[in-house]
């Protein structure tokens, strides 16, 4: 497709790194203009925010992606972990974020389920811009397909197996976009509003995000052609799917625990 948007001499800018950023730009704005329902009090604990997601989620992402497709502390290992054309797993991000925004929520004293439910409203619009990232770069890319949507790449410096190259593929990258706007939209909509306005409990917006997006790559993997099988019978990131939708399942469990909110 489009791996480089443009370079100056030996300085590259590469098409995924541009799109995840507008994709930053974006969920940040949508934090600053709710600084206060988040608990925010002063705008350098904005930034702080901004900085915490931004560095937790890439060291959660690039950590698990180096273990997953890379053999340990190898040559690979190494210069994979310093590229800035090597991409990341968003599982390991979730995790590296999740960790982050609780040490954020108790830094502000504020509680963490709130703040992660406006972090995870803001999650799949910037996974979106992720996932175009990744359909320009050619990573995450489908399996062989005659389906009058597939699409073939060609260029040699995407990151589609070269076994791939000028084969017609699943348009995977795009499945994912179009499922983390839904969702962005589904939650902003049915979700955010009535928890701002107080019928829904904190925490429900997060489970959910949780749980759809679990769903969303389980079946997203049946047509990965970068998928990571295990011994029994699921991918690796099928595993991970499972694990994230019963995390989602249990917070609502907890959180409606006891007695209903009135309507």
């Amino acid at each position: 497709m489009y791996p480089v948007l443009f370079h100056f001499g030996p300085l590259y800018i590469w098409t995924y790194g541009a799109l995840i950023a507008l994709g930053g730009i974006f969920s940040a704005l949508f934090w600053k203009n709710r600084m206060a329902e988040i608990g925010i009090k002063k705008d350098e604990d904005f930034w702080l925010l901004i900085n915490v997601i931004l560095m937790s989620g890439f060291l959660g992402g690039r950590i698990l992606f180096l273990f997953e497709y890379t053999s340990p502390f190898s040559q690979e290992f190494w210069s994979s972990a310093f590229s800035f054309s090597r991409g990341f797993s968003v599982m390991g991000a979730f995790v590296g974020v999740l960790g982050g925004v609780y040490w954020f929520s108790r830094r502000i004293k504020a509680a963490f389920l709130h703040v992660l439910d406006y972090v995870c409203q803001a999650a799949p619009f910037w996974h979106f811009f992720g996932r175009l990232g990744c359909f320009a770069a050619g990573c995450c890319f489908g399996r062989p397909t005659d389906v009058p949507w597939a699409v073939t790449f060609t260029n040699p410096v995407s990151q589609v197996d070269p076994d791939l190259l000028g084969h017609p593929i699943h348009p995977t990258q795009l499945y994912e976009a179009a499922g983390n706007l839904a969702i962005a939209g589904f939650l902003y909509r049915f979700i955010l509003v009535p928890t701002e306005k107080g019928r829904l409990r904190p925490g429900t917006l997060a489970a959910l995000y949780f749980i759809l997006y679990g769903v969303l790559r389980f079946v997203e993997e049946f047509y990965r052609g970068d998928a990571i099988p295990l011994s029994i019978g699921l991918t690796a990131a099928q595993a991970m799917c499972l694990a994230l939708s019963a995390g989602g399942l249990s917070v609502l469990a907890v959180v409606y625990r006891g007695k209903c909110i009135p309507s």
